[in-house]
C-alpha cells in the first residue's frame, strides 16, 4: 500500500509538471504555429511523455497518479482549454497508452519478451519509440471519438492528426529531455549509474 501511494505521489507530481511546463510554452506559442488563436491543441503536448514514461516504467500502479493529473493539470491551469467531458477522455488517454504497450508486447516488435515484471529503461529506447508512436495514433483517434460523442460534433480529421502529431512530439521531447539531464548526470558523476 505505501508503495502504491508513493508510485502515485510520484507520478501526479512528475505529470503536474510536465503540464506547468507545457501550458506557457502553449500560450507564449514561442514557434508561432498558431498565430491567429484559431484553434486549440497543441503540436508539442508534454503531459502524453509523463504517460508513456511513467506507465512504462511503474506500470499499472501509476495510473491512478495519472488520472488525477488528467483531471487536475486541466482544472488547475486553464480549464477553459479543454471540451466539455474531458473527465471521460482521460480515461482514453490513458487507455491507449496501456493499449500501447500490450500491442507492441503482443507484436514482438522489439527484440527480447517485454512483461510488467521486466524493468524499462532507457537503453531498450526502441520498445519506448515505438509506445510513443502507437499511443499518439491511438489517443488521437479515441480522444477525438469520444468527445465528439460526448459533445455531438463531428470528427474532423485534421484535428485527429494534431492530436496525434503533438502527442508524439511532446512525449519525444519528454523522453529526449529526462534522457540528456540523466546522461549529464551519470557523466558528471552526480548520480551514480547502476551498472557501474
Amino acid at each position: 500500500m505505501i508503495h502504491t501511494l508513493k508510485v502515485t505521489l510520484t507520478v501526479y507530481i512528475f505529470a503536474m509538471l510536465c503540464y506547468a511546463i507545457w501550458y506557457p510554452l502553449q500560450v507564449l506559442d514561442l514557434a508561432n504555429l498558431n498565430p491567429n488563436q484559431e484553434w486549440l491543441g497543441s503540436l508539442c503536448y508534454l503531459p502524453h511523455g509523463a504517460r508513456v514514461l511513467m506507465f512504462c516504467f511503474f506500470r499499472y500502479y501509476s495510473l491512478p497518479g495519472l488520472y488525477l493529473a488528467e483531471i487536475h493539470g486541466p482544472t488547475f491551469i486553464h480549464h477553459n482549454d479543454y471540451m466539455y467531458g474531458w473527465n471521460v477522455a482521460a480515461l482514453a488517454s490513458l487507455f491507449s497508452v496501456v493499449a500501447a504497450v500490450e500491442l507492441v508486447k503482443w507484436t514482438r516488435a522489439t527484440p527480447g519478451f517485454f512483461s510488467f515484471f521486466k524493468k524499462i529503461n532507457f537503453e531498450n529506447y526502441k520498445f519506448l519509440v515505438l509506445v510513443v508512436v502507437v499511443s499518439s495514433l491511438l489517443n488521437g483517434l479515441l480522444v477525438n471519438s469520444l468527445l465528439s460523442l460526448i459533445n455531438s460534433t463531428s470528427i474532423d480529421v485534421i484535428t485527429v492528426f494534431r492530436f496525434a502529431l503533438g502527442d508524439l512530439l511532446g512525449a519525444s521531447c519528454v523522453t529526449l529531455g529526462l534522457w540528456i539531464i540523466f546522461k549529464t548526470l551519470t557523466d558528471n558523476r552526480l548520480i551514480v549509474h547502476p551498472d557501474d
